[in-house]
């Protein structure tokens, strides 16, 4: 009779040695009720791993070690990222020398950096709290709302960036200053915001919906909605390859006009210092009939917001990579916050390798005002008081 049950209960629960059932249990019920106990237990287990390391559609991301860190991080970044682009907005207002159209778009930028700065508190508050989210959902669904948007901000400001450049670097002046007029920049501006925000809005049509993510424990996507999915390939398809195709071609075909330029002027500086036989004369003609928008400051700053568009693809890409992966559900966490690093790294990049914000950026750091090249009328009024 014994030999029965313990057959019958090996059934059950393959994992518990003969031995160990026919020394403790003497009775059919008694060992029936420890098996049931015993699969419980190992089904309470397996959830849990479950929502540790994550299956992918059972994933939950509870480890509070994780989100600790995660939240500290979103937390630092944001002072950073504030500050920096900060000190971006008020170079600008404090030179004259930095009033350039092109940098227009640098400081719109940096006002959607701003933005997501002031939004990834919210996102850190989400995952310290360990019950949820503590505030009403509404501030939730707005800030997850305000993040997609100024991160669409950014990289349609990269995209009109790229094409400022072009233009300035390859085409005539007269042709950059037609097409850059302040009415034409002004709505530029507006499109930099003004489509995010219109897509963004699908969920006001019943497309996705912005709120608390149960699964990521942030103030993102409601991932628990019917319609989360539809939204996130809308949102991916309208957003990001197209801005992404203009800012390689424009950078591609700088570098191949670049490369180009140079050839062709290191032909031309030959055949004049054969014709010429001097080379102090060769170079000073050349250097009247270079562009005036060709100029080695030119392809330096062009270089320098270029290093700004690899920093953004290097930080948007792992979180790109891991959404395509199902399993990698446990790395979304991880990767959508090394999005953020892009908030913070563009005024560090702007203040080692762009040479008018390194003299600014320099001079008020030292709190030395009155040594800014070029002040503003505004900084003139300050200093003058």
């Amino acid at each position: 009779m014994t030999a029965t049950v313990m057959a019958e209960n090996m059934t059950v629960v393959s994992t518990v040695p003969v031995d160990w059932l026919s020394t403790n249990f003497v009775s059919d019920g008694v060992v029936q009720a420890t098996g049931g106990d015993i699969a419980s237990d190992m089904m309470t287990s397996v959830v849990m791993e479950t929502t540790t390391q994550g299956d992918g559609r059972n994933f939950r991301f509870e480890d509070p070690v994780q989100r600790i860190i995660i939240g500290c991080i979103y937390s630092l970044v944001a002072v950073v990222g504030f500050s920096g682009n900060f000190m971006v907005i008020l170079a600008v207002i404090l030179s004259r020398k930095l009033q350039t159209r092109t940098n227009v778009f640098v400081v719109n930028l940096a006002v959607a950096d701003l933005v997501t700065c002031s939004t990834t508190p919210f996102t850190a508050l989400a995952l310290f709290s360990m019950n949820g989210w503590p505030l009403p959902l509404t501030v939730c669904a707005v800030m997850a709302g305000l993040f997609y948007v100024s991160l669409a901000c950014s990289i349609m400001n990269l995209a009109l960036i790229a094409i400022n450049r072009f233009i300035l670097i390859t085409k005539s002046s007269k042709t950059y200053q037609s097409i850059y007029t302040p009415k034409k920049i002004a709505a530029m501006l507006v499109f930099s915001w003004g489509y995010p925000a219109l897509v963004c809005c699908f969920p006001l049509f019943g497309i996705g919906k912005w709120g608390y993510s149960e699964k990521y424990k942030t103030c993102t996507q409601d991932t628990s909605h019917e319609t989360s999915d539809l939204f996130s390939l809308l949102g991916s398809v309208l957003m990001y390859p197209i801005p992404l195709i203009i800012l390689f071609v424009c950078y591609f075909k700088i570098y191949r006009h670049i490369t180009g330029h140079m050839k062709k002027l290191s032909g031309q500086g030959q055949e004049l210092a054969e014709s010429s036989g001097s080379s102090t004369s060769s170079t000073k003609k050349l250097s009247k009939n270079r562009p005036a928008s060709f100029s080695k400051r030119q392809v330096e700053i062009t270089k320098n917001l270029f290093y700004v568009v690899c920093a953004f693809i290097a930080c948007l890409a792992p979180f790109a990579i891991a959404l395509t992966i199902p399993p990698s559900d446990p790395a979304i966490p991880w990767t959508g916050m090394i999005i953020i690093f892009n908030s913070a790294i563009n005024p560090i990049i702007y203040g080692a390798k762009h040479p008018h914000f390194k003299e600014v950026f320099r001079h008020m750091l030292r709190c030395r005002y009155h040594m800014i090249p070029e002040p503003s009328s505004c900084l003139r009024k300050i200093r003058s008081r």
